[in-house]
């Protein structure tokens, strides 16, 4: 073969769809990708198969919605203690420093995961067929992420239009019948901490979205 020229790589028609279980074997289909494009064999992208496409979208829309439903969770914690609603370290009152700590330990989380996540896959980002595997992932956890913050804030929204005084004092009632002016006090000054943790979801999670697509495009300017 003259030298400087890249090679083809021929596949059967019957290899097999790529069929990751999670993220780890996702990008471990893509490492394998990766190392044959680097090598100078071209693959066409059409080798990646329309079902090949949707398993790699899949795989990253469910990883990115459980990490979405575990930070909508944190978020009304972050919010409560940031408004002095809820204790931590044994009081309700906290300086700066231990709000910063809480908001960025329920947000940071997350924000670092996308952005590792991005690294990682801006490492394999090139050829035909890796650069379609990627991209079937990081949409698949960009659209995940954010379908994810709207039905997060609207679970939160329903929420809060039935969190009134007189639905409060009917729980507390049921729930902790012997100090029910107690739990009463104490769900109503949550309220607005779930209230601004909704907003928050709807906010940060196009924002954690794209971190990938960031990484990504920094690595193609680097590629020429």
């Amino acid at each position: 073969m003259p030298e400087g020229r890249r090679s083809s790589v021929i596949f059967s028609t019957s290899s097999p769809v790529p069929k990751p279980a999670g993220l780890i074997d996702a990008i471990s289909e893509i490492q394998q990708y990766y190392i044959i494009e680097k090598t100078g064999q071209d693959i066409p992208p059409e080798f990646l198969t329309i079902r090949g496409v949707m398993t790699f979208f899949t795989v990253g829309f469910k990883n990115g919605f459980i990490e979405g439903i575990i930070l909508g969770l944190f978020l009304p914690i972050a919010w409560g203690v940031w408004e002095d609603k809820i204790p931590v370290f044994g009081s309700v009152e906290h300086d700066l420093f231990t709000k910063l700590f809480i908001f960025m330990l329920s947000f940071g989380i997350s924000l670092s995961l996308m952005l590792l996540f991005g690294i990682i896959l801006s490492r394999y980002y090139i050829g035909n067929l890796t650069r379609r595997a990627i991209n079937s992932l990081v949409w698949g956890r960009a659209i995940s992420l954010t379908v994810k913050g709207l039905i997060i804030f609207a679970l939160y929204y329903v929420l809060v239009l039935f969190w009134t005084p007189e639905n409060i004092w009917k729980v507390g009632e049921y729930v902790w019948k012997s100090n029910p002016e107690g739990f009463y006090e104490k769900a109503m000054s949550l309220r607005h901490a779930v209230w601004m943790s909704a907003w928050m979801q709807l906010v940060t999670s196009p924002v954690l979205s794209v971190i990938p697509f960031g990484c990504l495009k920094v690595r193609r300017k680097q590629l020429g």
